[in-house]
């Protein structure tokens, strides 16, 4: 009670030493001091006890500090200002003994959350007065035998029962400490569930397993692990819980967004429901980035534009994004994304009129677009058929899982190829070219040359060769285009980079060069014919890139000025940007940080 409610005496003192001429006496000085104290506690309505004890100790505690200040030595004065605070801190115990003196005297009661309980009946009076806490005694108590206990016989009884109180305080807190620590574990399970796609009645399954360890681990704790509750109901109640937190958290960022963009897809589910999924990165005044999944909405019926506007601008609408913040929206190229009247695209831009958004197609599903300029699909279905007589057959797949454990081979099976899958084509072709000849082996010996005739065909197996080297490029491009912190300019000059890539490729073919397609170099004596179809293949494939990704090259400026500012031609960029990037070329300090620091760095520290 004293340190919650009652002034330092230390602090009077200092009070008293800043206001007060030194050279008065040590017991004008100590009434002064406990003037002011009693002060503190007339306002606090606590009882003061024995003045004149207090008035004493703070008397030789003034002398101390007389002393204190007649000595010049800096150490010994420290180490006396750290004696006498010790005193003070000692003196401040003593005047808040009055409250236990009373208790001891008049009643039992103790402090539980600035209210007086009484240790007896464990009541609590309502007012902190002496009037109060002796009327609860008489009225309640009157008959007990405490009046006739001597002073030491109640001074024990009242530490037996601050004990009984103080244990049965810890015991609730103890229980609750578990309560809290079992539903924060349940949080943690239902979490690790849901991210991992789990069934909802995993989490029992999850329970069975910790109790099972328990038992090994700690027996005694077994009832601790009891009270985590893991059913299918609370599963589900903690999913949703955890969903709204996180909801709030992202709506609590996207507020706080400067400029944000977006990406949406639509797509279908394994129950034949179309889902439009949204993404949104944003960056804040602190120049940190967000990026979330920001909701997924269903489509009732068909999957026109105007069905996916609706749900776009409901779902903005959920999570409070305003219009004017969004300075990108990246779509598939699908018509009912990129139509200027039905579409996506031209809702958008009819109802938000002067928007500033820059609308672009995603660069991964325009990848994979690309590669329907190679005429690709007679080795493809030659390369699918030969593994689905492997795999989709049970009795010759497990033979050849044996043949090739048999020859010790460093895989075990072949892939299944995958459509919507952007880089299953590439390693299909890359696992079948590996297992070539054991697969030619398998079939040999099983007496089914048919199967892989075309494995034995040099015309064929050059094309094939020559494919697979292809994809494996690509699919080393689709990969850096992917993960989170890229900006746009990274995934524009790594597409750049291919195209050149691509020009190289065509231009070695048309050498002989085969540097840059091992696969296809370890073939013999592939004619020049093939060659030149090869060549014809790259240059189509480059033609594709540059028609796909047109809108990267309309705000190439804008490139630019982020990537190299530099080194742009200020009189190429808007007129607005001019007076600006031409102060920013002028320093040579940020010149030098602008090559030594990450751009995002860079730009928060200008």
């Amino acid at each position: 009670m004293t340190g919650n409610k009652l002034p330092s005496i230390g602090m009077s003192l200092r009070i008293f030493l800043h206001h007060h001429d030194l050279k008065a006496t040590v017991q004008e000085a100590s009434k002064v001091a406990i003037a002011e104290i009693t002060k503190f506690w007339m306002r606090a309505r606590i009882p003061m006890r024995d003045p004149q004890h207090c008035q004493k100790r703070l008397e030789e505690l003034f002398e101390e500090w007389r002393l204190l200040k007649k000595n010049k030595g800096r150490e010994a004065q420290a180490q006396a200002i750290y004696n006498a605070l010790n005193e003070w801190d000692t003196a401040d115990k003593v005047i808040g003994m009055s409250f236990d003196t009373m208790s001891a005297n008049t009643g039992k009661d103790k402090v539980v959350k600035d209210k007086p309980v009484c240790l007896i009946c464990n009541e609590a009076v309502a007012v902190f007065k002496e009037y109060n806490i002796s009327r609860h005694f008489t009225s309640k108590h009157k008959n007990s035998n405490y009046e006739a206990m001597s002073e030491y016989e109640r001074k024990q009884n009242v530490e037996s029962l601050c004990k009984k109180l103080s244990g049965r305080q810890n015991f609730f807190k103890k229980v609750n400490t578990i309560q809290e620590a079992a539903t924060h574990e349940s949080y943690i399970v239902v979490y690790n569930i849901a991210k991992n796609n789990k069934a909802l009645s995993d989490g029992e399954f999850v329970k069975q397993c910790m109790l099972q360890v328990c038992d090994v681990l700690c027996p005694d704790k077994k009832n601790n692990f009891q009270t985590v509750s893991l059913s299918r109901e609370t599963v589900t109640s903690r999913i949703e819980a955890i969903d709204k937190n996180l909801t709030s958290q992202l709506e609590s960022k996207i507020g706080q967004f400067k400029f944000c963009s977006i990406a949406l897809d639509e797509s279908t589910d394994i129950n034949d429901t179309a889902q439009l999924v949204l993404f949104i990165r944003g960056v804040d005044e602190n120049f940190e980035i967000i990026e979330e999944l920001a909701c997924m909405r269903s489509l009732k019926g068909t999957t026109k534009g105007c069905y996916i506007f609706r749900e776009f601008q409901e779902g903005l609408l959920t999570l409070k994004v305003p219009v004017t913040n969004i300075c990108n929206i990246t779509t598939d190229g699908a018509p009912n994304m990129t139509g200027k009247k039905s579409g996506f695209l031209g809702l958008f831009n009819q109802n938000y009129p002067g928007n500033n958004a820059v609308f672009l197609h995603c660069v991964i599903h325009q990848d994979a677009l690309c590669k329907s300029a190679l005429n690709m699909k007679p080795v493809l279905d030659a390369v699918v058929k030969l593994v689905n007589t492997i795999r989709s057959r049970g009795l010759t797949h497990r033979q050849f899982r044996d043949f090739f454990q048999s020859v010790q081979s460093e895989y075990s099976d072949v892939l299944y190829y995958t459509k919507v899958r952007w880089l299953s084509a590439g390693c299909v072709f890359e696992r079948v070219w590996q297992l070539k000849d054991d697969i030619v082996s398998f079939f040999h010996e099983k007496q089914c040359s048919a199967e892989c005739e075309m494995l034995e065909d040099t015309e064929w197996l050059s094309d094939f060769v020559f494919f697979t080297d292809l994809l494996c490029h690509m699919n080393n491009l689709n990969v850096k285009m992917q993960g989170k912190n890229q900006f746009i300019d990274d995934i524009w000059a790594h597409l750049k980079a291919f195209k050149l890539k691509l020009n190289l490729f065509a231009g070695q073919l048309s050498k002989i060069d085969l540097s840059h397609f091992s696969r296809l170099n370890s073939i013999p004596s592939v004619n020049e014919e093939k060659l030149k179809n090869y060549e014809d293949g790259l240059k189509k494939l480059h033609f594709e890139f540059e028609c796909r990704f047109q809108d990267f090259s309309a705000i190439q400026t804008e490139l630019d000025i982020f990537t190299m500012s530099f080194n742009v031609n200020c009189e190429a960029v808007r007129s607005d940007l001019q007076l600006e990037l031409i102060e920013l070329q002028s320093n040579n300090h940020l010149k030098q940080s602008f090559l030594n620091m990450p751009k995002l760095e860079f730009y928060k520290s200008l």
